[in-house]
């Protein structure tokens, strides 16, 4: 018995382990992958995808196979089985310390398969390790949810192909199914390496044939599918869509004027930056530079135990010759000393905050300070809370974007400055791309378009509301907000206020509600696999973002009794929903040697874009009968559906 705690989770993976090769021994042979299976479905931004894996223990010894599937960030895990002799083995998703008995029992009695999460990028690993006897097979399927965030406008979709070895049966199939129509749908070319790059990427189809795969490595495929999309959202009030007493709003207006920023940029100068991190550092503030818009105004910081800001008291308008000045200052940077925190924190605040109330808002530029450190607190205040508190203080209606660099910065002290201060902290890896990191994250929030976003929905209609107050929208990204509505209502009021360039804007929509049976736009998504599939999403949607908030909300607290209170509230959510948190565990036995060695059966397959609890593994999909080797399928089938408004993309990879 083996359980797995995953608080985030990216794509899929399989590797069958070997043993490290002697020299001038002769040749280890491993298991074979016989099957190697990717199913993505997405129904309005929210994916499921299932990665599915036989192997065939082909020699006369007992060998060990490892399942490994990458996971995104954002991601938690719904299912996961282990089929041998036509039985399913279901994990089972547990509250932490009961798993952690469970397992220790078992650990006991010597039933363990370990499972181990180790963390690369914003990527966790699952893996788990069964002994497959001599003849036997051992099917493995997983499935994870995430919702589709929306960057410099468009979604992404990663999924990883990595069987670990070329495989005669690899399939990847990907579904997208959209209330709204889909603007554009790009199909990247298979990336290598997770490093960004600046480089343009076309379309393109991939045939991976058991040859083609040779050729790419003897160790078969180890690359990231990825697809970038966007919708069409004409309504200003953006999409809601409501389902079986759940509704979820999704809202990105486009076409808004951009409002000008006052943009404060912290740099941690300390002597643990010297080297790369300072160069890159330096490298993406001078492409940032460049582009600022005439409208903006800024300035910029550096800090390690003495603070040290470039123009004196003020921000500065983004002119050519103010931007040519700062980047001369950038340039001349030197790495060194020690890190003080608190006093960079507190010189940002004095420079977006100089002055009054009446004069902030007539300027009506939005506050943002960007803060990139290493390291952790060393010199002047170092306690965490006294940080937050000063910082809190002092920042006022600004929002703070930490970045932490590497990992050795405290990136728990900067998630928690960002909530507090009206932003997100983000990490950037130690990679060749850090620069490229940096400037794309800035490119994320380079363009406010409205601030102090709120939106309503009537006390008397709805209620369990997730996040619905933002302090910011930036072109190109999408707010979300899910929430229950009341037996009986017929149609939601949905109401908007915000501040965008000019003055406040207030706008108000009301959304039809029919029942399950009328509801047009299940009716018209049965050809994708069920209703019951399409209202599914809703309901688990509304749970994944109330957990995440939740467990935001406990990051936050301070006082024991009410972090033990969101806890408890995160925990019985998962549980319900399946869902494996940083508050639950996965636990699934392990099968007997005995039991494996018998000749498996396997489950008829599933079909369609029904969103899974527990489902047992699918059989391997039937593939074309002339034999032909693979295709890469693309169609809009919005006329296929009942609804026009629905569009549906289907992208299909198969090997034989």
């Amino acid at each position: 018995i083996s359980p797995l705690w995953f608080p985030t989770l990216f794509a899929s993976a399989l590797t069958v382990k070997k043993s490290p090769k002697k020299p001038n021994s002769k040749p280890v042979y491993i298991l074979k992958v016989t099957d190697y299976h990717v199913r993505c479905r997405v129904v309005s931004r929210y994916a499921v995808t299932t990665v599915q894996s036989s192997v065939w223990n082909q020699l006369p010894i007992t060998k060990e196979a490892a399942f490994e599937v990458d996971l995104p960030s954002s991601a938690f895990i719904s299912n996961f089985t282990i089929t041998s002799n036509g039985k399913v083995h279901v994990a089972q998703v547990k509250e932490r310390a009961a798993a952690r008995k469970i397992y220790d029992a078992a650990k006991k009695q010597g039933k363990t398969a370990g499972l181990v999460a180790t963390k690369e990028r914003e990527i966790e690993k699952f893996r788990v390790a069964v002994s497959v006897p001599p003849g036997a097979r051992m099917f493995f399927s997983l499935s994870y949810e995430e919702l589709l965030p929306r960057r410099l406008g468009r979604y992404e979709l990663s999924l990883g192909l990595r069987p670990g070895q070329p495989v005669q049966n690899l399939t990847l199939d990907v579904s997208i199914t959209e209330r709204t129509s889909i603007s554009f749908i790009k199909v990247l070319p298979l990336k290598t390496s997770r490093l960004l790059s600046n480089t343009a990427q076309g379309q393109m189809s991939h045939h991976p044939t058991l040859q083609q795969q040779n050729g790419v490595s003897s160790k078969g495929l180890n690359v990231d599918f990825i697809v970038h999309y966007d919708v069409d959202l004409r309504d200003l009030m953006g999409e809601v869509q409501v389902y079986d007493g759940y509704f979820v709003h999704y809202f990105a207006p486009r076409g808004l004027p951009v409002v000008p920023k006052d943009v404060i940029f912290v740099i941690d100068v300390s002597g643990s930056m010297i080297g790369t991190k300072i160069k890159q550092t330096k490298q993406a503030m001078g492409t940032i530079l460049a582009d600022l818009r005439e409208g903006d105004h800024f300035n910029i910081i550096t800090f390690s135990d003495k603070v040290h800001t470039w123009k004196k008291g003020r921000t500065v308008r983004a002119t050519r010759q103010n931007v040519r000045d700062a980047k001369d200052f950038v340039k001349r940077i030197i790495a060194e000393g020690w890190t003080n925190i608190n006093a960079a924190l507190l010189s940002a605040a004095q420079l977006v905050n100089p002055q009054s109330t009446s004069d902030r808002l007539s300027s009506r530029r939005v506050p943002l300070v960007i803060f990139l450190t290493d390291g952790e607190a060393t010199i002047g205040v170092t306690a965490g809370d006294a940080i937050l508190s000063n910082a809190k203080k002092a920042l006022g209606s600004a929002s703070l974007f930490g970045l932490a660099f590497g990992d050795d910065a405290d990136y728990l002290l900067l998630k928690r400055l960002a909530l507090d201060n009206r932003g997100v902290a983000r990490m950037v890896y130690e990679d060749a791309d850090a620069a490229l990191q940096l400037k794309g994250f800035y490119d994320e929030v380079a363009s406010p378009l409205l601030s102090d976003v709120q939106l309503t929905y009537l006390d008397d209609q709805a209620f369990d509301i997730t996040r619905s107050l933002f302090p910011n929208y930036f072109q190109g990204s999408e707010l979300v907000v899910a929430g229950k509505v009341k037996p009986g209502v017929k149609d939601l009021k949905v109401s908007m206020s915000a501040t965008d360039l000019k003055k406040r804007v207030n706008l108000e929509n009301d959304v039809l509600i029919l029942n399950a049976e009328g509801n047009e736009s299940a009716d018209s998504l049965k050809c994708s696999g069920g209703s019951e599939g399409i209202s599914s999403f809703v309901h688990r949607l509304w749970a994944y973002f109330t957990i995440k908030e939740l467990l935001l909300a406990k990051l936050n607290a301070t006082d024991p009794a009410t972090q033990r209170l969101l806890a408890d509230k995160a925990t019985n959510l998962s549980l319900k929903y399946n869902f494996v948190t940083p508050v639950t565990s996965l636990v699934v036995i392990q099968p007997d040697e005995d039991e494996a060695a018998r000749s498996p059966t396997t489950a008829k397959p599933a079909t369609g874009c029904a969103l899974p609890g527990p489902v047992p593994p699918i059989q391997t999909p039937q593939l074309p009968a002339d034999g032909s080797p693979g295709f890469l399928h693309h169609k809009r089938a919005g006329a296929v559906c009942f609804n026009s408004r629905i569009t549906r993309y289907v992208l299909t990879i198969r090997s034989r």
